[in-house]
């Protein structure tokens, strides 16, 4: 059976904003095959690198492998093939087509949409207001996590495909490159501005705003935060400003207004920063700054919102002080656009071609999303080089046919139980004498051990039926499959009951979880192609 030729898409691959195809290149890695592991990796994406070390990977939270045990380390396996696969051949490029095209900013959308916009033949130019080219990926990640070496090897490559990068050029508006001869325009300036707490103090000068500090510690220019610091929000953002403090030498801790459950920023640089002795306070916010102090107010949860969350309220007579010498702000980020007149906020698209009102003028990343992951930054880059592809003429046909993979045998998998294989990680002592990277990539056996762990959904094939007579609406069978294969019925049965119906029984990986806990054995799984032993 050909990897190409799955029957299916598996739960991680259609998790992707990209769409990466994780089951093809785990295969690869499983069998020894990095370099082509790393090539089906750059079908999708031309970040493999910064993606194997910074994605947020939400492929892992649909990884089949977690209906038995761990989720497959896919970010760190991507990050393996990276590092260890040879450098590939630029992919060809189109016939030069005779038109222009600008990109405001060179973070992960932008750098992604100039790419494939030069490999249809365009001629792209991409404008940085900074000096160094790279956005967020540069600025606004610390380099335990991202290092700039990772960074610079991927934008290389993108100049070397034929993009003209100017950095140190400020564009105010979209509009003038357009007069200036470009025939389209993409903004993907980011999400630059910092939000404000509105509160009494935060114009102090020892308050800082979280990117702002980030990026003058990247860029050498630290300032000096005395031992107490204390660093506001529940963002990745936040996080990265705690840990980052911690390694200049100050006590940390942080406040966030809702629980641990609700912290938005991703649970491996939580553990991280508790790891490295940051403390975090839950519950709290503050409602003034004053001379060496942050007073505070603690919360509760209340009635949630539009959006489901629950609102965090204060309680009277609760309020507290925390000492600090300094407090960085991290509770949110908007954009700046570049386009004189328009309203604050994300820019107004066309959601089928990333379109504005302006006429050749696209926006992407960070500047429709608001703050958003490197992955749906990525992916939005992809989006605009197809729309803006056809609006100068092409087909937005921005990918290439797959090479053809080598022959894979039937399916395998490690037995129930496997634990993931674990990393090598810097201990925490050594974490605070500086800004190495802590994480390193897989050797060659944990690669092929980890990569067997992999279920290869995508080529497991089955027929999940419950029986609507004897459904009891237990609910068991949802509370078990993660990989959203049931759904209730909007029929009644006899017994007055709405039965469970597996409506997306494409997306089963054979764990028979389902069957092992339903108390009415109303569900059957029939096999329509070769299992993997568990």
């Amino acid at each position: 059976m050909s990897a190409t030729a799955a029957a299916k898409r598996a739960p991680c691959q259609e998790a992707c904003p990209a769409g990466v195809d994780v089951p093809r290149y785990v295969r690869h890695l499983r069998d020894g095959r990095l370099t082509e592991a790393l090539a089906v990796v750059r079908e999708r994406i031309p970040f493999p690198l910064v993606c194997g070390h910074a994605c947020f990977h939400p492929c892992e939270a649909k990884c089949g492998r977690r209906q038995l045990d761990d989720a497959v380390a896919i970010r760190m396996l991507k990050r393996t093939a990276a590092e260890q696969g040879e450098s590939l051949p630029l992919p060809e490029r189109r016939p030069a087509t005779g038109r222009t095209a600008a990109v405001i900013g060179s973070g992960p959308a932008g750098l992604t949409a100039a790419w494939y916009l030069a490999s249809q033949g365009h001629a792209v130019t991409v404008f940085e207001a900074l000096e160094r080219a790279g956005g967020m990926l540069r600025f606004g990640i610390p380099a335990f996590r991202l290092p700039d070496e990772a960074v610079d090897a991927e934008i290389a490559r993108i100049v070397q495909a034929g993009v003209k990068l100017r950095t140190g050029v400020r564009i105010a508006s979209a509009q003038a490159l357009l007069q200036q001869g470009f025939h389209a325009v993409l903004i993907a300036t980011g999400a630059w501005r910092s939000a404000r707490l509105g509160i009494e103090g935060e114009d102090a000068p020892h308050v800082l705003d979280g990117l702002s500090f980030l990026r003058r510690v990247k860029a050498g220019a630290a300032p000096r935060l005395g031992k107490r610091v204390v660093v506001v929000g529940g963002g990745n953002t936040a996080l990265d400003a705690a840990r980052v403090a911690r390694r200049l030498g100050a006590q940390v801790t942080q406040l966030y207004r809702r629980g641990a459950a609700q912290m938005p920023a991703s649970a491996e640089e939580v553990a991280a920063a508790l790891k490295e002795g940051v403390a975090i306070d839950y519950l709290c916010a503050p409602v003034r700054i004053a001379a060496g102090q942050v007073i505070c107010v603690r919360m509760a949860l209340g009635a949630p919102d539009a959006s489901g969350r629950a609102q965090p309220v204060p309680l009277a007579g609760s309020e507290y002080a925390i000492a600090a010498d300094t407090v960085i702000v991290a509770v949110g980020q908007a954009v700046e656009l570049p386009v004189p007149g328009a309203p604050a906020g994300a820019a107004q698209v066309d959601p089928a071609t990333l379109a504005t009102d302006l006429g050749g003028v696209f926006a992407a990343g960070d500047s429709v999303l608001g703050p958003a992951s490197i992955i749906e930054a990525i992916a939005q880059g992809r989006r605009a080089a197809a729309a803006m592809d056809c609006f100068l003429g092409g087909d937005g046909e921005i990918d290439r046919p797959p090479a053809a993979d080598a022959a894979v045998a039937a399916p395998t998998a490690s037995l129930r139980g496997t634990p993931r294989q674990p990393w090598r990680i810097m201990v925490s002592e050594q974490r605070l004498r500086g800004f190495d990277l802590v994480e390193q990539a897989y050797d060659a056996a944990a690669t092929a051990a980890e990569a067997t762990r992999c279920l290869s959904c995508d080529l497991r094939d089955y027929t999940v039926a419950v029986n609507p007579a004897v459904c009891k609406d237990c609910g068991y069978c949802h509370e078990v499959c993660e990989l959203g294969v049931f759904a209730r019925s909007e029929e009644f049965n006899a017994a007055g009951y709405q039965p469970a119906v597996a409506d997306r029984s494409e997306r089963c990986i054979g764990c028979l979880n389902c069957i092992y806990i339903c108390p009415d054995f109303a569900i059957t799984v029939t096999q329509r192609a070769l299992q993997p032993a568990l």
